[in-house]
């Protein structure tokens, strides 16, 4: 027999975390569910148990009330644990039955209700020399430094797009590392910055945050260069330098400005993609929205998606940071109590309410880092035939290339003439750019987002993550 509660969540980050807490202080039985072996998510990322010294930080201090609250909540909380499938519930009573697999999680879990909070994955860039030891992305770099206590190498070059730019070089230079540049590719017009001011308004906290990473590189001597980026990587059997370019307004290389740096170590971070597996294979319809990250279901009011029942929240429905993360959490987790009708219709509405204007706060923050950093077509334009895409299965552009050519107009339809996306990330690190790819190669009218609209997302299939064959074999019968 199944088990059964009235919410289950996935995701321990601080959406997950505020649905989890809100609806269980509406007296509702709660799952809260994270793949981490701790609670809080990236963003308030807990050192694993076993580990000495205490992880520090903005974040962390931040996240500290939130996991004690959760400490003394009556929430069934399951880590190390995987959401590996999502179905409608086989029988009469209706809601979502979640197949679990983790050390102390049932085989499945049958809730009236589905909060997913899945969070993002960072946005890989493909381009020349990307597959050198010694590039990593700026959040893995994070990771190693601050739970690790850990250099990722002694010559660093960050190039990528957004605040966590500086917020990591400065963290680097705290740490003793040598910091050779931070590249922003993003050019801000006067203009454009002055227009940004109203967005500010109330953001004190992250304002005091970035003057002090800003005064960290300052004292070091770290160039900030604002339109550049990297756009080949060199090396041997590691990275040896690499050949950075100022950007026009499209983000593409300027002829003539190509400069190299001598490194050994090369961050990249261009921003997010949000985790959607969940309610892609749920049905949920899902929309491209470059600003927000990528592909992002479909919400309505209060952030149900088109499967009755089922609400997304924070950055895994559309990148806007922590701090909205949360607000939709809350939000999220108010809606969901009322559906299974654990809260009356005038208390959440009252308290729906007292969360607007919070709401509308964040996602103008949101929005204006959205204006500032998304990145410009130029990005995705770097890599050449020969690189790397799909680096499961090693396909490289021009197989990619190839297969449109020969007639392939969707990404299914590439991914069976060339393995792309056919290994253990499911297409997560290649799909937007394989559909960028049919974008430029195929004849079909449109704006740029309609053309990657049309090439479509990789079909998910469960189990969306790796799993013995044993826990398979547990949900056998499952129809």
């Amino acid at each position: 027999m199944n088990q059964q509660v009235d919410l289950a969540v996935v995701g321990a980050g601080p959406a997950g975390l505020e649905a989890a807490l809100i609806a269980a202080e509406a007296a509702a039985t709660v799952t809260l569910i994270d793949s981490y072996p701790r609670p809080g998510g990236q963003y308030f990322k807990q050192l694993p148990a076993k580990f000495r010294g205490n992880a520090v930080g903005l974040p962390q201090s931040e996240g500290a009330a939130l996991l004690q609250r959760l400490d003394a909540a009556n929430i069934q909380l399951l880590t190390d644990t995987v959401v590996w499938g999502a179905f409608p519930a086989p029988d009469s009573s209706g809601g979502w039955l979640l197949t679990l697999h983790g050390p102390a999680a049932p085989p499945r879990l049958q809730a009236r209700a589905l909060i997913l909070a899945t969070g993002t994955y960072e946005r890989p860039v493909p381009l020349p020399g990307w597959t050198l030891p010694g590039v990593m992305t700026t959040g893995a770099a994070q990771t190693l430094l601050k739970h690790q206590r850990l250099l990722p190498g002694r010559r660093i070059l960050l190039s990528g797009s957004g605040p966590l730019q500086l917020a990591v070089a400065a963290q680097l230079v705290d740490a003793g590392a040598e910091v050779v540049a931070v590249l922003e590719g993003a050019s801000v017009p006067l203009w454009q910055g002055i227009q940004s001011l109203p967005a500010l308004w109330g953001q004190w906290a992250r304002l005091r945050e970035g003057w002090t990473y800003g005064r960290t590189l300052r004292r070091a001597g770290v160039p900030l260069r604002s339109g550049w980026s990297v756009i080949e990587i060199r090396g041997q059997s590691e990275v040896e330098e690499a050949v950075i370019a100022r950007l026009d307004a499209n983000w593409r290389p300027l002829p003539g400005s190509e400069q190299i740096v001598r490194i050994d170590t090369l961050l990249l971070g261009y921003g997010f993609t949000p985790a959607t597996q969940l309610s892609r294979l749920l049905g949920c319809n899902h929309d491209f929205r470059p600003a927000w990250g990528g592909w992002v279901p479909r919400r309505y009011e209060n952030l149900q998606t088109t499967c009755p029942g089922v609400y997304a929240a924070g950055d895994g429905a559309g990148v806007g940071g922590a701090a909205l993360a949360r607000v939709e959490g809350r939000i999220a987790g108010l809606a969901a109590v009322r559906q299974v009708g654990r809260l009356s219709e005038p208390a959440a509405e009252a308290a729906l309410a007292r969360l607007q204007p919070a709401l509308a706060r964040e996602r103008r923050f949101a929005a204006m880092l959205d204006r500032l950093f998304t990145p410009g077509p130029g990005l995705y334009q770097l890599a050449n035939d020969e690189t790397i895409i799909c680096r499961c299965e090693e396909v490289r552009l021009a197989e990619i290339r190839a297969a449109v050519q020969s007639g392939a107009q969707t990404v299914n339809e590439v991914k069976g003439l060339t393995r792309c996306g056919m290994g253990n990330c499911q297409g997560r690190m290649c799909g937007e750019w394989v559909a960028r790819a049919i974008a430029d190669e195929a004849a079909r009218p449109g704006s740029d987002r309609e053309r990657i609209e049309a090439a479509g997302v990789f079909t998910v299939r469960p189990p969306i993550h790796p799993l013995p064959l044993a826990a398979l074999a547990e949900t056998a019968d499952l129809t």
